[in-house]
C-alpha cells in the first residue's frame, strides 16, 4: 500500500515538474506562440484605423504582455514601435516615448544576451528615432563586442548617430541656425 502511494506521488511530482519545465522552456522560432504578440498588434492597428483608441490601448497591452513573455527581442521592438503609433494617433506623443523606450531597452538587453547583432542594430535604429544618441552609441558598442560589426555596419551606425542627433536637435529646438 505504501509503495503504491509513493509511486503515485513520485509520478505526480514528475508530471508537475515536466509541466513547469515546459512552461519555462525557450520556444523555438517557428513555434506560433513565439510571435504571439503579432495578433494583438494587428487588432491594435485595426482599432486605430477605426478611431477606437481605448480598444487599441487594450490590444497594445495584450501585445506587450505577449512580447514580454516571449523572451524575444523582436516582440519588444515591435511593442515599442506600436506604442509610438498608438500615441501618435491619440495625440499624446510625449507619453509614448518612455513606454517605447522601456520596450526598446528590454529588446536591447535580450538581443545582447541572445548574441543577435541584428537585434542590437534594430534597437539602435529605434533609439535613433527617439533621438537618444547615447543609447545608440552604447548599442553600437554592444554590436562591436558581439563581433558582428563590419564596414557596412559601421557606416550604418554612423548614420544612426547622425539621425539621433538630428531628432534630438529638432525636439529641443536646437537645429542649425545661420547668423
Amino acid at each position: 500500500m505504501i509503495t503504491a502511494r509513493v509511486l503515485v506521488g513520485t509520478l505526480g511530482a514528475v508530471w508537475l515538474l515536466g509541466i513547469a519545465m515546459a512552461s519555462f522552456a525557450p520556444r523555438r522560432p517557428d513555434d506560433p506562440r513565439s510571435r504571439a504578440w503579432t495578433a494583438p498588434l494587428q487588432r491594435m492597428d485595426e482599432a486605430l484605423a477605426a478611431g477606437d483608441i481605448r480598444l487599441a490601448e487594450r490590444a497594445w497591452h495584450d501585445a506587450y504582455g505577449q512580447a514580454l513573455g516571449s523572451r524575444r527581442w523582436e516582440g519588444m521592438v515591435e511593442a515599442g514601435d506600436a506604442a509610438l503609433r498608438i500615441r501618435a494617433v491619440a495625440k499624446a506623443q510625449r507619453l509614448a516615448a518612455p513606454t517605447a523606450r522601456q520596450a526598446y531597452l528590454t529588446a536591447l538587453v535580450r538581443a545582447r544576451s541572445q548574441g543577435s547583432v541584428d537585434g542590437v542594430l534594430r534597437t539602435a535604429e529605434a533609439f535613433a528615432r527617439l533621438g537618444d544618441g547615447e543609447v545608440v552609441e552604447q548599442a553600437l558598442r554592444v554590436a562591436r563586442d558581439l563581433g558582428g560589426v563590419h564596414l557596412e555596419v559601421e557606416a550604418r551606425g554612423r548614420g544612426l548617430v547622425d539621425q539621433s542627433t538630428r531628432v534630438s536637435e529638432t525636439a529641443h529646438g536646437l537645429g542649425k541656425r545661420e547668423f
